[in-house]
C-alpha cells in the first residue's frame, strides 16, 4: 500500500471506541507532539506512536514505518516522496533481515525508515540496527504493532544520544529466535520469567 493510501486510510478510520478512546482520554492532550489519529487530541510522541501502531494496525505492514516516518520526517523537513521512499526501503531491508525467521521485523522496517530519513550513513546502519534490536519483541509478525513505530523512534532519539547496542545484536537476536528459545517447564522459571510473559 503507498503512503498517500495509507494516509487516507488514516483518515477514513472512524472515532476510536472502548480501550482506544480511553487510552487517548488519559494520554491526549493538546499541545502534545504528534496526533491521536482520530482521536482529535496529541500525545508525547512515544506515547502517540504506540497508540497510532495498535489503532492503525489492520490497515497492514507499512503502518509503522510510516507512523515513525511521519514523526522523524515532520522534525527533519522531508518531503512526501522521501517518505514514501523510505518507508519502501524499511520494508524492503525487514524482509531480507530475516527471510526464515518467524518472527516481527515491524522494528527493523521502522527503524530503517527513520534512518533514512535522518540521513543516517549507509556505514552506520547496520550499528543502528543492533541497537534497534535490542527493543525487538519477539514473537510473530504483528504481535505489537504499536511498539514497532515506537521502539524504531526510540532506537532513534537513543542514536541521536550517542547510545550504541551490542555488537553484532541484531544477528544475535536473529540465531536466538531461529534456533528456538530454551524449553524449560514452568516449575523452572523464576517469578519475574513467569511477568515478563504476562501479555
Amino acid at each position: 500500500m503507498s503512503v498517500a493510501a495509507l494516509l487516507a486510510g488514516f483518515a477514513a478510520l472512524s472515532p476510536p471506541e472502548g480501550s482506544l478512546a480511553a487510552w487517548a482520554a488519559r494520554v491526549g492532550t493538546p499541545d502534545g507532539e504528534f496526533p491521536l489519529i482520530g482521536a482529535g487530541t496529541r500525545a508525547e510522541t512515544y506515547v502517540a506512536l504506540q497508540w497510532n501502531g495498535e489503532r492503525c494496525a489492520s490497515l497492514g505492514p507499512a503502518v509503522g514505518p510510516t507512523l515513525v516516518g511521519l514523526a522523524v520526517g515532520a522534525g527533519r523537513r522531508r518531503s512526501a516522496a522521501q517518505l514514501s521512499a523510505a518507508v519502501d526501503a524499511g520494508l524492503a531491508a525487514a524482509e531480507v533481515s530475516t527471510p526464515t525467521v518467524p518472527v516481527s521485523t515491524g522494528v527493523l522496517a521502522a527503524t530503517v525508515c527513520a534512518a533514512q530519513l535522518a540521513e543516517v550513513p549507509e556505514n552506520e546502519l547496520p550499528a543502528l540496527l543492533d541497537l534497534a534490536a535490542s527493543l525487538m519483541v519477539i514473537g510473530p509478525p504483528g504481535v505489537a504493532p504499536g511498539h514497532d513505530p515506537a521502539a524504531a523512534w526510540l532506537a532513534m532519539r537513543a542514536w541521536d544520544a550517542g547510545i550504541t547496542g551490542m555488537p553484532g545484536g541484531l544477528a544475535h537476536t536473529l540465531s536466538v529466535v531461529s534456533n528456538g528459545l530454551p524449553d524449560r517447564a514452568a516449575a523452572d522459571l523464576d517469578v519475574v520469567d513467569l511477568v515478563e510473559a504476562l501479555r
